[in-house]
């Protein structure tokens, strides 16, 4: 257990202190910022800002671009620098492989996080973070987590939504790492998730709103409350997320007995 919690250290240090995660932040945040752009010069309060980045059309899918920086590609990276096997002799595949998916996760969701926490933060100087006699207040107090709104914290509204985003970007980025172990290209890694993205979208459209991914992490399902609502996303995301970890797992010891 001590050695697994060390590797996964060490490749989440490697994760954050890249330059990859640094950009990863910072595209999320103009992402963000782009989307609501149009509504900067009407907008009364930070979260009219906030719901319309998310959504506003691309804004949803063009932070997968960013989220995936991090350390999707550190497999293509060490298959191609014949790093791997010398790593897997020592630990075993199942912990390496396990240490990458942690670490991806973790890294791409903590830049889905910052970006945009940033975007929120850029805003408090000038507009309050949430105005009850904004227009739309009212509209939002009937959206997931509304309760938030009008009783507070309000914060708690805001990171109910980033985390069923930051989980959105771990689960897309870790697809992208499992593509690359069929797959070893640092293309496939980092345009997997986005493409998928749109296939599952459009495979899923006809489903209950409760088993469409986008939806779900997007602006999530009403489930008979915030909080029922909530641990049904990340069961269910846990379990997209659980049959990667097993594809991934399972090409690497293959990968290693090649």
């Amino acid at each position: 257990m001590k050695q697994i919690f060390q590797i996964i250290t060490m490749d989440l240090r490697r994760a954050c202190s890249s330059f990859s995660f640094l950009l990863a932040v910072a595209g999320v945040w103009i992402i963000f910022y782009a989307g609501a752009k149009s509504e900067l010069n009407a907008a009364m309060d930070v979260l009219v800002l906030f719901k319309y980045s998310i959504e506003a059309s691309g804004v949803n899918t063009l932070y997968l671009l960013f989220c995936v920086l991090p350390y999707t590609t550190s497999f293509c990276t060490e298959w191609s620098s014949h790093y791997l096997k010398s790593v897997v002799i020592r630990i075993g595949p199942v912990k390496y492989a396990l240490s990458k998916l942690v670490a991806c996760a973790l890294s791409s969701a903590l830049a889905v996080m910052l970006g945009i926490s940033i975007f929120i933060l850029s805003f408090l100087a000038r507009l309050p973070l949430v105005s009850t006699t904004a227009p739309n207040y009212k509209v939002f107090t009937r959206t997931l987590g509304g309760e938030f709104l009008q009783n507070g914290p309000h914060i708690a509204y805001f990171a109910l939504y980033i985390l069923l985003l930051s989980l959105a970007g771990a689960f897309w980025a870790t697809v992208g790492l499992c593509a690359s172990a069929y797959l070893p290209n640092k293309f496939v890694a980092l345009f997997t998730p986005y493409i998928g993205m749109f296939a599952l979208s459009l495979l899923t459209s006809g489903l209950p709103p409760y088993l469409q991914i986008n939806r779900i992490t997007r602006t999530g399902v009403n489930m008979g409350g915030t909080f029922a609502s909530l641990l049904y996303s990340v069961f269910f995301i846990g379990i997209l997320f659980a049959g990667i970890g097993f594809l991934f797992v399972t090409k690497i010891k293959k990968r290693v007995s090649e």
